[in-house]
């Protein structure tokens, strides 16, 4: 859940709140309500959402084994509505590391589609994700960001759109030609295409981290 235009980290608690009914799970108990979920509705498919635990790995490859058919995992950069705001500040890892662990995963074969959230904001960040493993990228903020519609440069007056829908069409018109420009650049036609090969790091630690090209070599 999110609350708007409040800052999760300036509330007010008196007035705004974050809250979530999160279970008590183990691996039998997560595996099993997820079969129960494929066999009590099979024309639906099966979505798990994950905060980014220190035992993802693990919680990706029970609920694989189980059939998920699709996994977003949210880093910490971003926020899901799990109570309490300490749970933002203090745990889980960053988005950077959670896409590590989706690569991880395919490395071993888990082959159900998988989707990176949490402080991801343009093409560019769409396209390094895919080029890492993740099937697809989540995001939130960007597009209540631009259903605002404020735009122009700071030496005029800003101006509001007067369909806030217009915004969100620009800013997915601007993700798509990101994407496009960045995808020709490295001589592919289909984003598909993309994989690991296509990206270097700027830091030797990610490089290694990864499994990439470090740029300086």
């Amino acid at each position: 859940m999110f609350y708007f235009p409040v800052d999760p980290f300036e509330e007010v608690r008196e007035k705004n709140e974050r809250h979530s009914v999160p279970g008590t799970f183990t691996k039998d108990i997560l595996g099993d309500m997820i079969r129960l979920a494929k066999n009590n509705y099979p024309r639906v498919r099966i979505w798990l959402k994950l905060r980014p635990y220190a035992d993802l790995d693990e919680v990706i490859e029970v609920a694989w084994k189980a059939g998920i058919d699709c996994i977003t995992i949210g880093g910490s950069e971003g926020g899901t509505g799990m109570s309490p705001i300490v749970a933002m500040r203090e745990l889980g890892h960053p988005t950077i590391v959670c896409l590590k662990r989706i690569m991880d995963a395919k490395q071993k074969g888990i082959d159900t589609s998988m989707v990176i959230a949490g402080g991801l904001l343009d093409g560019g960040h769409v396209v390094k994700s895919l080029c890492l493993g993740a099937d697809a990228v989540a995001m939130g903020r960007p597009f209540i960001i631009a259903s605002e519609g404020r735009y122009g440069p700071k030496s005029r007056p800003i101006k509001v759109l007067e369909n806030p829908a217009d915004g969100i069409v620009n800013f997915v018109e601007a993700v798509k030609v990101e994407m496009q420009m960045l995808t020709s650049a490295l001589g592919k036609y289909s984003v598909k295409e993309l994989s690991k090969e296509d990206l270097g790091a700027l830091d030797k630690a990610l490089a290694e981290m990864f499994g990439i090209r470090y740029v300086y070599e």
